[in-house]
């Protein structure tokens, strides 16, 4: 795929922020002879492929240099820089240093959309959604279960140990604050690591890279305070496994709503056995149980699964690693997913789950409640499937130098199957709503022209720099209403004023 003729080396370089050598350290092919010492710098990790990441056998890189060299051979990278980084064999194939508190600098956030089969979500939907936010991704990777999504800081967050690593706590409550935005309406993992291993940037995933996009650290934090407050009922709502600070974890009420949870499995997107396993047994390490009492718990609780049940050898495993000593304890964002994913509510919720053939489901001996019909089954279509379908008929249907679709009403309601005056409320609301915009010129000659919201930005984005003000003046002036989406994005973009030339699409030889 390409990626906008952007040269692999300097998008590395824009994220790694000079965390790591430019040169490497011996054996360099590429250093200037002149070249002064580089002084001492950190180390990242490099995986070839996802099943080689998961039992941590690496590369440990210290220079830019040794990732020029690997161009496209990494499936795998951590983008933020770590103090140091070394194996755990003598061949020099098993890598360890990328946990939290070896952080030396956090480049970019990260969002990781996990599309399940039967799910939708393309990178449109990822770009709409960062255009309500405020904030327009860096960079969109396209992976084999869905995308990976970039915000990468303008100056890197140095990372201190003082006061318990609060450098970390702070960068992480940003990055679970993204996660929670993009999750309102987007399939985000939340379970995956906030600093830890990513999708690397490659010539064959990358959908999308904006070099300026960049952002302050401090702006990102200030809206994480007022997304936090304006959430604060769901954030401070007491939950029943919530424990006090002299009490046993393992006697916490969320360790036994898991226990007796024969309903739990492996799913994309959620925490699952061996998650819920490995955090009761920090709940039973830090409470002083032993290993062996807590392996058997595990044990009964795993069999109780049935055909779920994982393999006696990752049991195993992931009670050994809770009591390896690395561990303190449990932490509470584990504790708070695995609850809302497993929990007694979300158990209780899945017993009256709509069955196959089943028309409708009784929670209450006095309620009942009729699951709607596929849209096959239905004679009407809904509204928000009108607007769905008038997205995804526009998606083609521009192009970065033509940002806009012209046609005429009869012929866009007769394509999409829409009812005329159904199709002017549609498209009054969805403007309203800025996610698209139109304008109608009567007349003969005249017609509709109509542009989503997106296409307008990745026109403003994407063209060459000395007419992008001129583009900006050509779509205002057959879209105004689109104003306030295009001033946000200016002042988001930081376009530099500068002379342009006038502009108007109707004088483009557009094809």
């Amino acid at each position: 795929m390409n990626i906008l003729e952007q040269d692999l080396n300097l998008i590395y370089a824009a994220i790694l922020k000079g965390g790591l050598r430019q040169y490497k350290f011996k054996n360099s092919n590429l250093r200037p002879f002149v070249q002064q010492p580089e002084g001492k710098k950190g180390a990242i990790f490099g995986f070839r492929s996802k099943e080689a990441m998961g039992v941590a056998r690496g590369v440990v890189l210290t220079s830019e240099e040794a990732l020029w060299e690997n161009e496209n051979s990494f499936t795998h990278w951590t983008p933020n820089v770590f103090r140091y980084g070394t194996y755990t064999d003598d061949r020099r194939l098993f890598v360890t240093g990328h946990k939290d508190q070896n952080l030396k600098q956090i480049n970019t956030f990260m969002i990781d959309i996990d599309v399940k089969v039967g799910q939708s979500c393309s990178g449109q939907d990822i770009m709409d959604r960062s255009i309500d936010l405020g904030f327009l991704p860096t960079m969109i990777l396209e992976t084999p279960g869905g995308y990976q999504v970039y915000y990468v800081l303008e100056n890197p967050w140095f990372i201190s140990n003082a006061s318990g690593y609060n450098s970390v706590k702070i960068a992480r409550n940003v990055s679970n604050n993204l996660r929670r935005y993009f999750a309102e309406e987007l399939p985000v993992d939340m379970g995956c690591n906030h600093f830890g291993i990513a999708r690397i940037p490659r010539n064959d995933n990358i959908l999308q890279y904006n070099s300026e996009m960049t952002y302050d650290m401090q702006t990102l934090i200030d809206w994480s305070f007022e997304y936090s407050s304006d959430n604060v009922i769901e954030i401070e709502k007491p939950k029943l496994y919530l424990v006090p600070k002299k009490s046993k974890q393992k006697n916490a009420a969320w360790v036994d709503q898991l226990l007796n949870n024969t309903q739990i499995e492996g799913d994309r997107g959620l925490l699952g056995r061996n998650s819920a396993i490995f955090t009761m047994a920090l709940a039973y390490y830090s409470s002083g149980e032993s290993l062996e009492d807590c392996y058997n718990d595990m044990d009964v609780f795993n069999s109780n699964l049935g055909n779920k049940a994982l393999k006696d050898t990752e049991v195993r495993r992931a009670v050994e690693s809770a009591y390896s000593g690395k561990y303190h304890q449990a932490e509470q964002e584990k504790i708070d997913l695995l609850i809302e994913s497993w929990g007694s509510q979300k158990t209780s919720k899945a017993l009256f789950s709509k069955r196959k053939g089943d028309s409708g489901y009784r929670s209450h001996p006095s309620t009942w409640y009729k699951f709607k019909k596929n849209r096959s089954e239905r004679k009407y279509s809904h509204k928000h499937e009108w607007k769905a379908d008038l997205l995804a008929f526009l998606k083609d249907k521009s192009y970065t130098y033509k940002p806009y679709f012209v046609t005429t009403k009869r012929e866009l309601a007769e394509e999409l199957k829409i009812p005329n005056r159904s199709l002017d409320k549609v498209l009054k609301e969805m403007q309203q709503e800025g996610r698209l915009f139109y304008s109608v010129k009567a007349g003969r000659g005249g017609g509709i022209r109509i542009a989503t919201r997106n296409a307008l930005v990745q026109t403003i984005l994407n063209v060459k720099k000395e007419v992008q003000y001129a583009y900006v003046d050509a779509i205002l002036s057959l879209f105004p209403v689109a104003g306030k989406v295009v001033n946000q994005l200016l002042k988001a973009h930081k376009i530099s004023d500068k002379v342009c030339q006038q502009l108007d699409f109707g004088d483009l030889d557009t094809g």
